[in-house]
């Protein structure tokens, strides 16, 4: 679950994760927005999508217009960071596998 609009900082550059066959045991925060790597400013972070086969999923991290954003990959089942996508003409990423995901219900 994303958190993206929460005033604490802590919580806009994290998110939550249940573990939907536990939900009693809660949920796991991971700090996407520290492991982007962007400087300072906002950094929130929303969108998770999952890949096409569905072994990562990859969260949108938000910055100001004016600063960097990126793109972090975490593994679905270890929930360990993989990669970081950054590059200056990446600004607000969205919709990063929703056409294929949505025409094929992969979620």
């Amino acid at each position: 679950m994303d958190t993206a609009l929460n005033p604490d900082a802590a919580v806009s550059q994290s998110t939550a994760v249940f573990d939907i066959n536990h939900l009693d045991k809660g949920f796991v925060t991971l700090p996407i927005g520290e492991w982007s790597g962007l400087g300072d400013g906002a950094k929130r972070v929303l969108q998770p999508e999952y890949n096409k086969d569905g072994s990562e999923v990859w969260f949108s991290v938000w910055s100001g217009k004016d600063k960097q954003s990126a793109i972090v990959v975490v593994d679905d089942k270890t929930r360990k960071l993989k990669a970081v996508i950054k590059d200056p003409r990446l600004i607000t990423p969205t919709g990063k596998f929703n056409v294929f995901n949505t025409q094929h219900d992969i979620y």
